[in-house]
């Protein structure tokens, strides 16, 4: 039988113990480092899930007072007419347009309901109506039905000047001096604002 020399006894030696080191490198230690990163990674999303969960508890009434007004503007709460039916959404949109002209000072003429443009999930409600005035007072009207809740829209505007309709009626009252001047603006306005809800 043959016997190793010294030096390849040493050198058989070593490479056993380095094929030893190796396999634990890889089947050991590396599988060991792998899990502790996932486990160290998992910890940490945990953690931030919790911090997120402890920031929710501590300022849940002011969240569900901030979901209510969502919840509100997204029904038929501040962004949609009221009324359950297109006539009363109809009749509400027009007391509201006569308020308006109220408030800003104008003279409202005439309003008639016509049909708006179709939107999904949504019924239109339109209102076509003339008004005569001053330029402040169709200032004061815009800015209402920019303003106004629940939400308004203009599809058509047209403001001509009032002193070609008016001048027969100028002529035939001029005999009466304590009537007051007519308007100088002819403004006519279609309006639209929806009902939730697709309509029947």
């Amino acid at each position: 039988m043959n016997s190793f020399s010294p030096v390849t006894s040493r050198f058989v030696a070593v490479s056993l113990l380095l094929l030893v080191v190796l396999f634990a490198l890889f089947y050991l230690l590396f599988p060991l480092i792998n899990l502790y990163g996932e486990k160290s990674e998992r910890l940490e999303g945990l953690a931030d899930q919790l911090q997120r969960f402890e920031y929710l508890v501590a300022n849940e009434d002011t969240i569900n007072t901030e979901l209510k007004r969502i919840e509100d503007m997204g029904s038929d709460g501040d962004l949609f007419l009221s009324g359950n039916k297109p006539a009363i959404a109809s009749a509400n949109l027009r007391e509201f347009i006569n308020d308006a002209v109220k408030r800003s000072g104008g003279q409202l003429v005439s309003s008639q309901d016509y049909e708006a443009d179709p939107v999904p999930s949504a019924t239109p409600i339109g209102l076509r109506f003339q008004v005569s005035g001053e330029v402040q007072n169709l200032v004061d009207l815009l800015y209402e039905l920019e303003s106004a809740r629940p939400v308004i829209f203009i599809d058509e505007l047209s403001v001509t000047s009032a002193s070609s309709r008016t001048r027969e009626a100028r002529t035939r009252n001029r005999r009466l001096s304590n009537r007051a001047q007519p308007n100088s603006l002819d403004i006519r306005m279609d309006v639209v604002g929806y009902l939730a809800g697709e309509g029947k």
